[in-house]
């Protein structure tokens, strides 16, 4: 018994060096920026459908070894009574550079959606490719899920840059929780 749990300790062991030394080597993938812009909500729950335009923040910071920060806020003014609607989400991220310019990313986060009054926090995770094509041009795809402790909604999404400079550009994308509530985004991205 000894002898498998200390060849367990072992293979992870060598697997953690081997995907830090990775995440080190990653390609030119910036994970530090600030982007901030236009946030379109749809929804559509069987008879109740709404549009709203409102805004977003978001932002990441690269910490070490492959190890980021991120974060969001949406915010929205919902329905005849504007009520206000916020999505936020923090947490960090781990990312594996699997070939040049293609990262692989894990994420963790607290993440909550406030209606008005009524506030359902839990866990995300998401896990998703991100790939730059180009010196202008980058693409990021991913899935996953939220929990507030019982129920689970799926979560897919995607989102492009374009730089017109090195350190600036316009990031545009889609966030879907299982097809009912859809974000559209449009971003001025810095980085940093």
């Amino acid at each position: 018994m000894y002898k498998k749990l200390l060849a367990g300790v072992a293979v992870t062991a060598i697997s953690i060096a081997c995907n830090s030394a990775i995440a080190q080597s990653s390609g030119d993938l910036n994970y530090s920026y600030l982007e901030a812009g236009v946030s379109v909500l749809d929804i559509d729950l069987g008879s109740a459908s709404e549009t709203e335009v409102g805004f977003n923040v978001r932002g990441s910071a690269d910490i070490s070894h492959g190890v980021y920060l991120h974060g969001a806020w949406d915010h929205w003014e919902v329905g005849a009574f504007d009520i206000d609607t916020d999505i936020y989400k923090v947490g960090l991220g781990y990312r594996f550079n699997l070939e040049g310019n293609t990262d692989l990313f894990l994420e963790g986060s607290y993440a909550a959606i406030e209606v008005g009054s009524a506030d359902d926090d839990g866990f995300r995770g998401d896990v998703g490719l991100r790939h730059g094509f180009n010196d202008r041009f980058e693409g990021r795809i991913f899935g996953g899920f939220q929990t507030d402790g019982g129920d689970a909604e799926a979560i897919l999404g995607a989102d492009v840059l374009y730089k017109f400079q090195p350190n600036f550009g316009l990031s545009v994308g889609v966030e879907s929780y299982e097809f009912d509530v859809n974000i559209f985004r449009a971003n001025l991205r810095l980085s940093f």
